[in-house]
């Protein structure tokens, strides 16, 4: 367990991205803090060849981007995981264990500038942030 969350924390941008809006609503002003992370899967592909037989072993990998929404207003705090699918791909040979550093390596690079994307995740969520606190004022009515 170990080797897969150093795994996940090699593979995290250099530097974290945090977006923060203010959205004005009904109930009050919402401020609304959106911070990234990246997770990452791995699947192993192919076989082991026997003594003197190449093998055939990749390791597949999938980097998804996930934005945490944590929003404040009068009533409470609003929580919401974003996320989006394979924002990064790739593959190596070999055994995916063996891999691990290499990959998240391949994943900071291919994920080191997402901004444009947490901002972006971020106005898709600003409707939905909407929704939720006009469902809160018609059960606090």
């Amino acid at each position: 367990m170990i080797p897969l969350i150093l795994g996940l924390l090699l593979a995290a941008p250099s530097s974290e991205i945090a977006h923060s809006v203010r959205i004005d609503h009904a109930a009050g002003p919402v401020h609304a803090d959106y911070r990234m992370r990246v997770d990452v899967r791995h699947e192993q592909l192919g076989v082991a060849g026997p003594g003197g037989r190449a093998s055939t072993l990749r390791c597949r990998w999938q980097a998804d981007l996930v934005v945490d929404r944590q929003a404040r207003h009068a009533a409470g705090t609003l929580q919401r995981a974003l996320r989006q699918d394979s924002v990064a791909t790739g593959s190596r040979p070999g055994w995916c264990t063996a891999n691990r550093a290499v990959i998240a390596k391949d994943v900071a690079r291919a994920t080191n500038n997402m901004r444009g994307e947490v901002e972006a995740l971020a106005r898709q969520d600003a409707e939905a942030l909407r929704v939720e606190l006009d469902q809160i004022g018609r059960v606090n009515t």
